[in-house]
């Protein structure tokens, strides 16, 4: 995939598509986004991976069918749309509500979010990790965890009419080289990083993915911390920092939304500020 390539192709889309009508206020924001996206599907097609077998016509559909399901995404730029589209395409991942990834209205500006089911996509595709699982714990579970040099990691649910509130998260990582990895966080520590690092639930608390899916987005908060000890290739380190960023058009100009995916490690909360 050539990122530059594809994106001036979607540049020289846009730019033609400008200049061969005006502009309209009084176009419906949901037209004019179809117009955008019918006008932009060979590069969106140059974008995408050769490998995942992804169709630009495909992810065109769904990209309509996301701001039908959330109107606030017409309120955004339709600039700001489109790079959410090429980020979502340049990296071989669809738009929906299973955890792929996800396009989050925030100030008129559409920002692209990588779900929790993305991130396993993106840290799997190489072969050197085989699987990531993530888990949540919860009242009357059996949960024993050890680190350091025998480190040990055991769930045995309790029935589910037993279960209770959620305790804990964990995710766990096996190689293919034999190694396995996990790591764990209190329900509390979770919630700490997501009210100091979360500028969108911060900015919209109930409109929020972290509120209206908060165990998903405590499944990727988990899976962001596992991954950073895991044996990722560089393009996949790289595709990982396109989490939850916004580009303000379609040219490689991004700014970040949210930092709590850098966190390493819980206690590290107070050593990290972001900048609104």
């Amino acid at each position: 995939m050539n990122q530059k390539a594809s994106t001036t192709g979607l540049q020289k889309a846009m730019e033609q598509k400008q200049q061969a009508k005006p502009a309209n206020t009084g176009v419906d924001p949901y037209k004019k986004a179809q117009s955008y996206l019918k006008a932009m599907l060979p590069a969106i097609t140059e974008a995408l991976p050769k490998s995942k077998g992804m169709d630009a016509e495909r992810l065109s559909r769904i990209t309509l069918t996301t701001l039908r399901t959330n109107p606030k995404l017409l309120e955004c730029s339709v600039e700001s749309l489109l790079g959410a589209v090429l980020q979502s395409a340049q990296l071989g991942l669809e738009p929906n509500l299973l955890g792929s990834c996800h396009f989050i209205p925030y100030k008129g500006q559409v920002s692209f979010q990588i779900g929790y089911k993305g991130l396993i996509d993106l840290a799997t595709r190489k072969g050197e990790v085989i699987n990531i699982v993530a888990q949540d714990v919860r009242q009357g579970d059996s949960f024993n965890y050890e680190f350091g040099r025998n480190e040990t990691l055991k769930h045995i649910p309790a029935p589910h009419n037993q279960r209770g509130e959620i305790e804990y998260f964990y995710a766990y990582a096996n190689m293919k080289n034999g190694g396995f990895a996990f790591q764990v966080m209190h329900i509390s520590e979770i919630k700490k990083i997501r009210d100091e690092f979360s500028i969108s639930y911060k900015f919209d608390k109930s409109g929020s993915i972290w509120t209206k899916h908060f165990e998903a987005m405590a499944y990727k908060t988990i899976i962001k911390k596992l991954i950073k000890y895991l044996p990722l290739s560089v393009e996949t380190q790289e595709a990982v920092t396109q989490d939850e960023i916004i580009r303000k058009d379609i040219t490689g100009e991004v700014f970040s939304v949210d930092a709590e995916p850098e966190i390493i490690d819980a206690k590290e909360v107070g050593e990290k500020h972001e900048n609104e």
